[in-house]
């Protein structure tokens, strides 16, 4: 029982830890792209840095760096749906704004919980299910903290994304539980590489670079970010299973939100306080009914 407990808490901090890494993604992401640098070579780079990262740690691990055949097909299938999700996501932030953008996106822990519990993979309570909606209810009161304008095409767009993001964590999660997060990760990285040259070899794109150190600067904290999160949120699921993992990934604007108050000497409003705590309280209480019905 301690065992169980022990290993379900590290699952805990490690997918936490994960969410940290990723709040600092959207940031260089801004900072590369304002910088002059093209979504493709944003893209390209990202993989790229994971190919590097992820080669060495893989062999220096002594975790496979080849997986079966028959794994191939599932893993180039994802490897399109990563992406193409971030592509999607960062296209809709073109018509509506990034704090909409997020929102829709953030609705992925419902997907996840939905065909893990039609498939009878895992099963939440009532309270459970309760509490991801509240923890969505304080996000939104968080991040929505502004007016926007909206596109109907830019909606659509970020729910293709939030549809390609759903399936995209379901299926490596599924994989990880075979491969191991490290070689998963490795192998992602490498045919979405091919992917992209694929895609850059039949149709014209901008392969703009940086104007200016910052852009590389952004370019490099964007691909380090998010491969050390992707790495981190597919081994803390294996403790804590895909759809809880999937709940505690919201935490990510919660940490950009303590980042920007540390760093930025940025001010939380009214508002943004109450969707903070409001999304703190519901976090704690998801966790709390999964541990009973774990013990």
């Amino acid at each position: 029982m301690i065992k169980l407990l022990n290993k379900r808490w590290n699952g805990i901090a490690i997918v936490l830890l994960s969410s940290f890494f990723f709040a600092f993604v959207p940031t260089s992401a801004k900072i590369a792209l304002d910088s002059g640098v093209s979504l493709m070579v944003l893209l390209m780079s990202r993989c790229l840095i994971g190919l590097i990262i992820l080669a060495p740690l893989t062999y220096g691990l002594r975790e496979p760096i080849f997986v079966d055949r028959k794994k191939v097909p599932i893993l180039i299938f994802v490897s399109i749906i990563s992406v193409c999700l971030i592509a999607s996501t960062y296209y809709a932030i073109g018509y509506i704004s990034i704090a909409l953008v997020l929102m829709i996106i953030y609705l992925f822990p419902i997907g996840v919980a939905l065909i893990t519990t039609i498939k009878g993979e895992e099963h939440l309570s009532r309270t459970q299910w309760f509490s991801i909606i509240g923890v969505l209810l304080g996000l939104g009161i968080l991040i929505l903290d502004e007016p926007s304008g909206t596109s109907l095409y830019g909606i659509f767009i970020s729910i293709i994304g939030l549809l390609l993001f759903i399936a995209f964590i379901y299926f490596t999660g599924k994989l990880v539980d075979e491969i191991g997060s490290v070689t998963i990760n490795l192998q992602l990285s490498f045919f979405s590489v091919v992917a992209l040259i694929i895609y850059i070899l039949l149709i014209p794109v901008d392969l703009s670079l940086p104007t200016n150190n910052y852009g590389w600067l952004g370019i490099l904290g964007n691909g380090i970010f998010y491969v050390l999160s992707y790495v981190l949120f597919f081994i803390g699921s294996k403790a804590i299973g895909i759809t809880t993992a999937s709940v505690l990934a919201l935490t990510e604007p919660l940490f950009a939100t303590i980042i920007a108050l540390l760093i930025l000497s940025q001010y939380l409003s009214l508002q943004e306080f109450s969707g903070f705590i409001v999304t703190l309280c519901f976090l704690s209480l998801f966790l709390i009914f999964a541990q009973k019905k774990d013990g």
